[in-house]
Order: C-alpha cells, then structure tokens, then sequence
C-alpha cells in the first residue's frame, strides 16, 4: 500500500483535531466524567435526546456546545454516540421515515433512519422539547454567524440530520461538518438532497477502512453515505480476527489524525497503544485504495453460515477479515 485514496479530501488540521475532541468531550459528559474542551473553546450548553427502547425508553444527554475563545460568533455542536457497544445497531430500526426540516422545504423528501431520525425527532417521558428543538433554541439563544457540526459513530450520523436541517432551515448560516466513523443515514433519496443543499467541501465522513459501523446498515436498505470521505486504516498489530470496538474508537481516530493531518499527505504508518486496551499495539498504515468493503454484508453472510451449521441464534458474528 504506497498511496492513498486520489479523491481524499485535505483536511484542516487544527480544526479536525478540535473536532475529534469535541466528540471525546460528549462521551465523557455522558459517563459523568470531566469535560476536556477542545483548544480555543469553551463549553457552554448541553442538550438530551430521547433514547427509546422496548421497554419505554430514557432521556439522556446527547452533545455538548463549544464557543470558540479565538473567533467571535464561532460555535462547534458535538453530539454524542456509542462508542463501546457496537450491539446497539443491531437493534437500531433502519426502516426508513421522512425528513422534515425545521422550517423551509425538500424535494424529494429524504428517506433516513426511522432509528435516528427517531432519537433526533423523538420526545418522550417528561422530556419538555425534542433534542431537534432544543438545537435550534440553541441557536436562537446564542446566535452564531459559523457553525461546525460533529460526532462520531451514532453521533455522527445525528450530526447529519442536524447539518441538513441547517442548510434547509438557515441557508444563511455558515456551517461544516466533520463526522467520525459514522454509519449510513439515508437512502439514496437523503443522499440527492444532502449534495443538493451542502457542498462537498462543508461535509467530510472520517473513517477507518477497517471499521464495520461506516458500512451499516447492510446493502438490502439501499443506503448511501454523504459528503467527502476521508480514510484511514489501522487495527490490532497482528490480529488474527476482528477486534471491532479498537478499529472503532474515536480515541484511537484521534490518534491517527494527530499524526497524519500533519503530513504531505495526510497519512501515517506508524505503532500507537490502543486507547480502549493499553495492553494492545495498534498499526496505522498507508489507506487502501481499494473500493471500502461491506463489513456488514459479510457480517450477514457469516451469521447466515453459523446458523445454517446449528450455531445458536447470536453467536459472535463478524466481518471475516484479517489485518494485512
């Protein structure tokens, strides 16, 4: 592997790295843990989100705003994902549902994620407004003149949704976003409309080639991704089998960027502990140039195999693929 994708975008460092951060800083406002800002911000507001489930659901805290210190008006939501239970798209509804945008119109209407669309839409229990309403106060209130919009995993494809309204109801508005290792959102419906009302360059998907969640959900949904796509690749040194939460983690993304956003060009081959085990080695490599595999259809024909030979109904299935 001696060069990187010809399409891969160039990404600002400064911002990328502020952007990854800030999707760190949502997950340790959710664990309860102190908030890290981003270098040059400040956190000022958080917003919920309904998170439903068979047995009724639960509010719970989704992003968190940042307000830049270095640039007046400047403003970075970052919402909040899953970034160590995979399990949770395996119950996610992927049926698709119409997208309304807070104010002005769309045609064709998107066809995104009933699941996520749900979660950003949603209210439920005594939540007071939706976390959709409780963005747009947010703008009300504080009144940006930039936006830039992240998140990773599940976060990142809220994000999306957050970025389109934008563009429909606040064309006026400046905004970017950068997501991280985010499955798809929409069918291909979502995707004519997202490139219609945001430019290429106001929307980049960072993500790991090796990582199963950017090819979810499976190609029987007929899902597409959006925006410019700018990969990665690195995984366990030496597995022999997946490990899918390190090829995941935003922290372990994070890493990679620190070096490779520096570079001409922005890759990086190189050794790193794996933030979710320190007791493991990562490897950072060179991106493939190859067409990103479907993870998850290999998923489904794995699962399909094991049940077919008498495994029980979930036993561990995933993408069979090893790190070259």
């Amino acid at each position: 592997m001696s060069a990187i994708p010809a399409t891969q975008p160039l990404l600002p460092p400064q911002l990328t790295l502020a952007m990854a951060a800030a999707s760190i800083a949502a997950y340790a406002a959710y664990e309860g843990k102190p908030v890290s800002a981003p270098s040059d911000y400040r956190l000022v507001a958080r917003w919920s989100g309904w998170d439903g489930d068979p047995l009724g659901g639960s509010e719970e805290l989704f992003g968190l705003l940042f307000r830049s210190t270095a640039t007046a008006g400047t403003y970075l939501f970052a919402f909040r994902g899953t970034d160590s239970d995979l399990d949770i798209y395996e119950d996610l509804d992927f049926s698709t549902t119409a997208f309304v945008p807070s104010a002005g119109t769309v045609t064709p209407v998107p066809q995104v994620s009933a699941g996520f669309y749900g979660i950003y839409n949603g209210r439920g229990g005594a939540m007071r407004a939706s976390m959709r309403a409780q963005l747009f106060a947010l703008l009300e209130h504080f009144a940006p003149t930039r936006v830039y919009v992240t998140g990773h995993s599940l976060g990142g494809a809220l994000s999306q949704l957050f970025s389109l309204d934008l563009a429909l109801s606040r064309p006026g508005l400046p905004s970017r976003n950068i997501n991280f290792c985010s499955p798809m959102v929409g069918d291909a419906s979502w995707e004519q409309a997202y490139a219609a009302h945001i430019a290429a360059a106001d929307s980049t998907r960072c993500y790991n080639y090796w990582d199963y969640a950017p090819s979810l959900p499976p190609s029987m949904f007929g899902y597409a991704s959006v925006g410019q796509a700018f990969r990665t690749a690195y995984d366990v040194n030496g597995a022999w089998f997946p490990h899918l939460l390190p090829r995941h983690s935003i922290a372990n993304m994070q890493v990679v960027l620190q070096h490779a956003l520096w570079q001409t060009p922005q890759a990086w081959s190189g050794t790193f502990a794996d933030q979710t085990d320190p007791q493991r080695l990562m490897r950072s490599q060179i991106p493939p140039t190859t067409p990103h595999p479907a993870w998850a259809d290999m998923a489904l024909t794995a699962r399909a195999a094991e049940q077919a030979l008498g495994f029980p109904e979930g036993a561990a299935a995933s993408p069979a693929a090893a790190t070259p």
